[in-house]
């Protein structure tokens, strides 16, 4: 234990010089608390709760993303729907992130979900199903930034439409722009905000309580359960502070407080740009008919072409690149530790932290190429490629539930003191109402939000098909591979509480 003292200490004299000696012993302490977990800590602890709350908020970006789904809103319930799901999808996905918030206090470590599972799961499906919520987690992220860059994509083609019809958008020019957004600069400074609109045209019976719906389903309450996708499109993400804590200075306290805090937040401002959204929108008719129907509504609500819609490009395509790049850290932070564990191809390599630049670089580069590949279909067919993303919010919602639900079953008794985030007496029902929320969610996310289906294959719901893929994809691994390697040979507090550090061994 002395051996590992004696590394963390030169550890913390490695931190930035505007380091105080506060912020050395956290970062210390911490590095202890991972050390305890089976772990050798491997990155700079440089986030405090104020830098993670930005991380986690911009990748939310849930007034953004309201926006993105414009032209689902006029179809499923309306702006009245959108309002009042907002509520519902914040207090589901608040209590969702407070359950797995407790867990994250507990055992802080960058593979988040993936790590969590491996300590509340059962003994005899621990691997398993650790190995799959890792793999879910990843594909969500991948999911996430995939479908940010495409979007980008998107909305330069119709601004190429409005302002130059002459031109023909090919699905190559596509696929160069979504490059673009996956392997760019990292973008770390942009200030988003709302759009500034004309003045209400709408009334608040049409914000608040008239119903829309052109979606072929005949019962309202059903369209209003449907319609709750376009708020969870921006409030769902919020695991990803989880997969930086090992580059937190106070992880165990901050974290938690991050993952709820940044759901408020977030959740609060997509209700308020729904409503926002409703009092200023104009002619939505006829902004569905074209290709980018949010793209239209700038356009119009500024009156002006080029103002509107270079805003509306600058603005949401800052944005997506900035999530790109906070979502690719998140995950090759997870990939990272999958590699670490053995679940990850090519994992010795992976497994590799870049001293140079303090961060994990080839899980990142390899994260970076399964985004590109997955691109390669818009080239060929934008249902193919969508069909292939609408899996990601499943994989994430199954990744939450995991391990709330090993500790429902098992008892909450097998938690440890929590000193920082503690549920208390409300534990179970939260854990319950968290898991009844996912159940929900995972209905929305799986039926078609329009129908009929028959005869339309762009209604058509590609969501479990891409998640029966997934299972398939990771069974098959699990088989060949993972089984043999995965959290065989690495040092864990589940297996042999052994840390190996600088070729010596220490019982922890």
């Amino acid at each position: 234990m002395d051996d590992i003292k004696e590394v963390k200490l030169s550890q913390a004299q490695e931190l930035p010089a505007y380091a105080s000696d506060s912020q050395s012993e956290a970062a210390e302490s911490a590095d202890e608390q991972l050390a305890t977990l089976g772990y050798k800590p491997e990155l700079r602890r440089v986030h405090s709760f104020w830098t993670l709350m930005a991380f986690q908020t911009t990748i939310l970006c849930s007034w953004s993303c309201n926006i993105v789904v414009y032209d689902y809103i006029f179809t499923l319930g309306g702006v009245m729907s959108l309002v009042w799901s907002t509520i519902l999808v914040g207090i589901g996905q608040t209590l969702l992130m407070a359950s797995l918030a407790e867990y994250a206090g507990i055992w802080p470590q960058a593979g988040g979900q993936q790590f969590l599972t491996q300590m509340v799961a059962p003994e005899k499906m621990r691997r398993f199903l650790s190995y799959v919520v890792g793999w879910a987690v990843l594909i969500g992220e991948i999911s996430t930034s995939s479908s940010c860059a495409v979007n980008s994509a998107q909305i330069l083609a119709a601004f190429i439409e409005v302002t130059h019809p002459d031109v023909v958008w090919k699905p190559w020019m596509t696929f160069l722009v979504y490059l673009a957004f996956l392997i760019g600069p990292v973008v770390t400074n942009l200030a988003p905000g709302f759009p500034t609109v004309s003045l209400s045209i709408w009334s608040a019976d049409f914000v608040f309580t008239e119903f829309m719906n052109t979606s072929g389903w005949n019962s309202k309450g059903w369209v209003f359960i449907l319609s709750m996708y376009v708020p969870i499109y921006g409030l769902y993400g919020t695991d990803s502070v989880m997969h930086l804590v090992e580059e937190m200075k106070h992880p165990a306290r901050d974290a938690p407080r991050v993952m709820v805090w940044s759901m408020v937040f977030s959740s609060l401002v997509a209700w308020i740009s729904a409503i926002i959204m409703g009092f200023t929108t104009g002619n939505w008719a006829a902004e569905l008919e074209t290709t980018q129907p949010y793209f239209t509504w700038f356009i119009n609500v500024t009156k002006s072409v080029y103002g509107g819609g270079i805003f509306c490009a600058i603005t949401m395509m800052g944005l997506n690149y900035l999530i790109i790049v906070h979502t690719n850290t998140a995950g090759s932070r997870l990939a990272w530790r999958m590699a670490k564990d053995g679940g990850f191809p090519f994992a010795k390599f992976h497994s590799h932290n870049s001293k140079r630049f303090g961060t994990p670089l080839r899980p990142m580069f390899a994260v970076l190429f399964i985004n590109a590949v997955a691109g390669t279909l818009v080239m060929g067919s934008d249902l193919a490629f969508w069909a292939l993303i609408s899996g990601g919010g499943i994989t994430l919602q199954i990744a939450y539930a995991v391990p709330i639900i090993c500790v429902v079953c098992r008892g909450r008794e097998i938690l440890p003191p929590r000193p920082y985030f503690d549920l208390g007496r409300w534990g179970y029902l939260i854990n319950w109402v968290s898991l009844g929320w996912s159940v929900i969610t995972l209905l929305f996310y799986s039926f078609p939000q329009y129908v009929p289906v028959v005869g339309n294959i762009e209604n058509m719901n590609w969501a479990s098909a891409i998640v029966g893929g997934c299972v398939v994809f990771c069974a098959l691994f699990w088989v060949v591979t993972g089984r043999h390697t995965y959290m065989k040979s690495y040092n864990s507090v589940v297996e042999e509480n052994i840390v190996v550090v600088e070729g010596t061994a220490a019982k922890i």
